[in-house]
């Protein structure tokens, strides 16, 4: 083990790829400061239809964004009646967390929630401000759970909160819940962090090992999420002027975030109605496809393979790193901060597509890797991408994707070029 390493929850999480967000309430309806909780009033509330679309697309857990910065809850608050009691929604006696948690988990999801710390109706920078917003993170954690992630955003919150204590709260009500926090006021008890924009974009280089800011610990195991909208113009929640973005884009954005050691969340809006567009539903259908697709055959899987060193203990073989299982690992001599990992198949293959996974559960390994082609007896020691960048990197983590043009190819290796520790790989694959 390297440490830090990150708790069952955190890896759990990074391992799931794949979650979703769901921006709908009052300002589905109305974006203004003057909106008032009369206006949330959709016609035809499913969240079996979302909650179904999100599971059959591949996604893991969804996030519903149970009070945005205008304050507006989707439940029957008891510290507020800006909320769905005084609605025309159920006639004033809905509950929307209650709905989409039992849905969720229905559908095998599970589960997370968004509370915003900037609350327009209920003045973020009121000396009452931080009990209204316990009692309001206590009825959520207490009532609706187990909520796998609670969400704290952080554009314009209140700096006079105790956020480490709000933190220590939500650990306390339910301890397995993983906290995040944007930037702003992310501090100790935070377990999960913001990529720094909602493009979906991770950077190449990103690690799950980084500082806690504003005074919280340093060095720990703390992964990121991509956040990006699903619409068009960066729009979070549904606009009858906007339009999804392209499958085309979706996959982009699977590799830029997924692909590079982050946690992929995908946002998606109900309409008016209450129900996802055909667009949106059209998009995660096609998405779905792809994505069983894409892991369908690993070309390598149980390919002959011979690695320039092993551990010295049975059970971590080259031949661990081929077989598509992640509790295996082939695992580098315990002295070795290098390693060559050569996989010859037994007839030429074709692929599009190179996937490289670490053990995250014994620490993040690699400092230097880079991949080789053999073609025709003769190996490329620098293949390229589609995008023409060289298939080389730092942290492997989670997982690194590389897509290349199609290239067929007699043999393939991952060059392990520095590490912390010994090298250590769960899972090497072409598709």
């Amino acid at each position: 083990m390297v440490a830090p390493v990150g708790t069952a929850k955190q890896l759990e999480f990074q391992r799931w790829e794949l979650v979703a967000y769901v921006h709908f309430g009052l300002a589905t309806f109305d974006q203004s400061a003057a909106a008032t909780a009369a206006e949330f009033a959709p016609s035809n509330v499913d969240v079996h239809q979302w909650v179904s679309a999100l599971a059959a697309a591949g996604f893991r857990m969804v996030v519903l964004v149970a009070k945005h910065y205008d304050g507006f809850c989707l439940w029957p608050s008891a510290y507020t009646d800006f909320s769905v009691k005084a609605s025309p929604w159920r006639g004033g006696r809905g509950d929307l967390v209650r709905e989409f948690t039992d849905a969720a988990r229905a559908a095998g999801m599970r589960v997370g929630l968004y509370l915003s710390p900037w609350d327009e109706n209920f003045p973020s920078t009121s000396g009452d401000y931080e009990p209204y917003l316990r009692n309001q993170l206590t009825e959520l954690l207490s009532n609706y759970g187990p909520v796998a992630e609670i969400k704290f955003p952080g554009n314009i919150a209140p700096a006079n909160v105790d956020w480490a204590g709000v933190a220590q709260l939500a650990h306390q009500l339910q301890p397995e819940t993983l906290v995040w926090m944007g930037p702003e006021i992310a501090t100790s008890g935070a377990d999960l962090r913001y990529v720094g924009n909602q493009t979906g974009v991770a950077p190449p280089t990103t690690s799950s090992i980084a500082d806690v800011p504003n005074g919280g610990p340093s060095n720990v195991w703390y992964p990121v999420d991509t956040e990006v909208p699903d619409r068009s113009a960066g729009l979070w929640f549904w606009n009858a002027d906007s339009s999804v973005i392209p499958l085309s884009q979706m996959q982009s954005i699977y590799f830029t975030s997924v692909g590079r050691n982050a946690t992929l969340m995908f946002n998606i809006a109900p309409a008016t109605s209450g129900l996802l567009d055909q667009q949106e539903l059209d998009l995660l259908r096609q998405f779905g496809s792809w994505y069983r697709d894409l892991y369908r055959t690993n070309l390598l899987r149980g390919q002959p393979v011979a690695a320039d060193t092993t551990w010295t203990t049975a059970g971590f073989e080259a031949s661990q790193a081929l077989d598509d299982d992640l509790c295996t690992t082939w695992a580098a001599d315990g002295a070795a901060t290098s390693a060559r990992l050569e996989v010859t198949p037994r007839s030429p293959i074709t692929f599009t597509v190179i996937s490289i996974r670490e053990p995250i559960e014994s620490g993040e390994r690699a400092t230097a890797y880079h991949v080789e082609v053999r073609q025709n007896g003769i190996w490329n020691r620098a293949p390229v991408d589609v995008s023409g960048t060289t298939i080389a990197g730092t942290v492997i983590g989670q997982r690194q994707l590389w897509q290349l043009a199609p290239t067929t190819a007699d043999a393939v290796a991952l060059v392990i070029d520095g590490a912390r520790g010994s090298p250590a790989i769960a899972e090497f694959a072409a598709y």
